[in-house]
């Protein structure tokens, strides 16, 4: 009984989440707002339908095959709602759209920006107005360019088309979550796939980063199986996708295992060398830029904490800092690959650890959907302080709500705030149970909690 009761429960969540999702473009419509204003209290309301969804299946008896029948069944109703709304989180989706068009017309897409005369042809109402960055080559490496071709051969290369791309990309990330929960000895409804930021952020704004989270999970799972040369080629496809996997190479690195790195350096080679071919290291694209413009900088983290007195644009000021972080996400990297044990928990210990090493660690831009692929790790004995950050980091987009666009301080403390807060204290806990390091990282050693999910 208690089961059935938390069961109807959560479909009442359910429900509701739906209503949130179906209402928000027209609330705004009928307020006279754009979708962005209200979309920090939409999204904050999904959020707390999705924490008392966490906790049903946690605490409130919501268990069993009608739990998860349920909450697969509204993981795609959210997803759904989303298809045929008009993106308005990001203009990403757009270049996704181009660079595949440019591709099937015979142009290296690191060849030209989308605004040179050379594309003139390639020219339309619906895609090119709304490319960012139109005289700036694209910044995405060649496994997203593969992802974009296939998007225009096989779809009307159209934001729907896209988006059901991603549709699929997710739905076979559900299916390795059920498989590594079930090797993790978790309960097949810990896959609570109802995360706001993978609804909005990975079908809405229709980012690429949801395409590299199953790829990232196959080779989790080859890495599990003890197939060094199938999780490296796998993880290279990953890092062709979005290239921050790259850090899973050295913590899923042993001692004299030569081929899963090698794999990896061998698969990432041969994508950009066709590219490379014709335009040299052009093929990195607007990659360079990006790193290195000050211009660039986006709801910086720790970043933004060490450089406050100093200032955030002074070069030397902003090298030494990015310099420093990308050092100690290394050592950091090292420590986990030496401390991890090779067996199933063990391995997924140290991806956590090693993502949310990235999430807190890296010197550059804090994305919301750069935090898309922390969600399926907070499955199994979850980070509280990863947990808040998946959700706090859409604050970021008051900055551009405010004049002159910039993140205000006050927005800036909400969002870090608790995450520094809760890895302290998370640290502190698992100093007393002797893994401090990994606690401070990513705070999931601390946790004595029980199985449940964030996805």
């Amino acid at each position: 009984m208690r089961h059935v009761n938390g069961c109807v429960k959560l479909a009442g969540v359910g429900a509701l989440s739906a209503a949130v999702y179906a209402s928000a473009l027209s609330l705004s419509a009928r307020l006279g707002l754009e979708p962005l204003r209200l979309h920090l209290p939409v999204f904050g309301l999904a959020v707390a339908l999705y924490l008392l969804a966490l906790w049903l299946v946690v605490r409130g008896g919501a268990a069993g095959p009608g739990a998860l029948g349920i909450i697969l069944g509204f993981a795609l109703v959210f997803r759904i709602l989303m298809v045929w709304t008009p993106v308005y989180l990001s203009s990403d989706p757009y270049r996704y759209l181009w660079d595949g068009r440019v591709q099937w017309a015979g142009v290296n897409p690191y060849r030209y920006p989308p605004a040179a005369p050379e594309l003139s042809t390639l020219r339309d109402l619906d895609v090119h107005p709304h490319i960012n960055r139109p005289t700036a080559v694209t910044v995405y490496p060649p496994g997203a360019q593969w992802l974009f071709a296939l998007a225009a051969a096989v779809t009307p290369a159209t934001l729907p088309g896209w988006r059901g791309l991603l549709l699929l990309a997710d739905a076979l990330t559900i299916l390795l979550l059920l498989r590594l929960l079930g090797r993790l000895g978790a309960s097949a409804e810990a896959v609570v796939a109802w995360s706001p930021l993978v609804v909005f952020e990975g079908i809405q704004a229709g980012h690429v980063d949801l395409a590299m989270i199953p790829v990232v999970l196959l080779a989790l799972t080859w890495r599990m199986d003890g197939s060094p040369v199938r999780a490296g080629l796998t993880l290279g496809v990953a890092v062709l996708l979005k290239l921050y996997p790259a850090i899973l190479l050295v913590a899923w690195w042993c001692r004299g295992d030569w081929r899963f790195p090698a794999a990896v350096v061998a698969i990432v080679g041969l994508g950009y060398l066709p590219y490379a071919a014709t335009v040299g290291l052009g093929a990195l694209g607007f990659l360079p830029t990006y790193v290195s413009s000050q211009y660039e900088d986006y709801n910086l983290g720790l970043r933004a904490l060490l450089t406050y007195p100093f200032g955030f644009s002074d070069p030397l000021v902003r090298g030494t800092a990015m310099a420093l972080l990308v050092a100690l996400l290394a050592a950091v990297l090292v420590w986990i690959a030496r401390t991890s044990r090779p067996d199933a928990v063990g391995l997924w210990r140290a991806t956590a650890l090693a993502v949310g090493a990235y999430v807190v660690l890296v010197p550059t831009a804090m994305h919301p959907w750069y935090v898309l692929w922390v969600v399926p790790f907070l499955c199994f004995r979850p980070s509280p302080a990863l947990l808040f950050f998946s959700a706090a980091v859409t604050l970021g987009y008051i900055q551009y709500l405010v004049e002159p666009p910039t993140l205000p301080w006050w927005a800036w403390l909400a969002e870090y705030g608790p995450l520094y807060a809760l890895l302290v204290w998370g640290w502190r806990a698992g100093a007393s149970a002797g893994h401090a390091v990994g606690s401070q990282v990513g705070g999931a050693a601390a946790l004595r909690t029980p199985d449940m999910t964030a996805r």
